[in-house]
């Protein structure tokens, strides 16, 4: 939707959920395969404590990432 303010047309972007999402297990991902790498396994089972933790204390900040863009978007209304 395009907003004509006088000089210039801006557009109105709608909240967006996927690609966030996406973003998200993307980081996760790579996370988990490189101490997948690491611990020789891609059994998160037969995973040492410590690569536990570092699992879930990676997947903090990706997590803190995706709702902040959450926040941060506007919640338009589509009127044409």
């Amino acid at each position: 939707m395009l907003i004509d303010n006088g000089e210039n047309k801006q557009e109105k972007r709608r909240k967006h959920y996927i690609t966030p999402i996406i973003y998200f297990l993307a980081e996760l991902s790579f996370l988990w395969i490189l101490l997948s790498i690491i611990e020789i396994s891609f059994d998160i089972k037969e995973w040492e404590r410590w690569a536990m933790v570092a699992l879930a204390m990676g997947a903090i900040y990706p997590a803190y990432k995706m709702l902040r863009v959450f926040i941060r978007q506007k919640n338009y209304k589509r009127g044409y």
